[in-house]
């Protein structure tokens, strides 16, 4: 007797979450090219929402994996889950382009 794969949005909610460092990485790199308020703040910001952000998306691709190949949730869960990683690593990506560090 064969399961069918069910549910799995508590897992499409926890890597957003996972991912969510990597949203607040872009709008603080934005504000610290800018020179807005705060900038030493909001690069400590830059730079703590970096590395999460970093291990948020290695975490929420290896949950990935795992849960696409177990086969217990649902094929459309497993690609919001990967659409999320995905998106994930472009913000994290022009994060690092929107301001280049100078100690780099």
């Amino acid at each position: 007797m064969s399961s069918k794969p069910s549910g799995g949005g508590g897992f499409v909610i926890s890597t957003l979450l996972l991912c969510t460092p990597s949203l607040f990485a872009v709008f603080s790199s934005m504000q610290v090219s800018n020179g807005g308020v705060g900038t030493s703040a909001l690069w400590f910001i830059y730079q703590v929402s970096e590395s999460i952000g970093i291990v948020g998306i290695i975490v929420g691709a290896v949950l990935t994996i795992i849960k696409a190949t177990d086969g217990t949730i649902s094929r459309f869960y497993v690609a919001l889950m990967g659409c999320s990683v995905v998106l994930s690593v472009f913000l994290l990506w022009y994060a690092f382009h929107i301001y280049r560090s100078p100690w780099f």
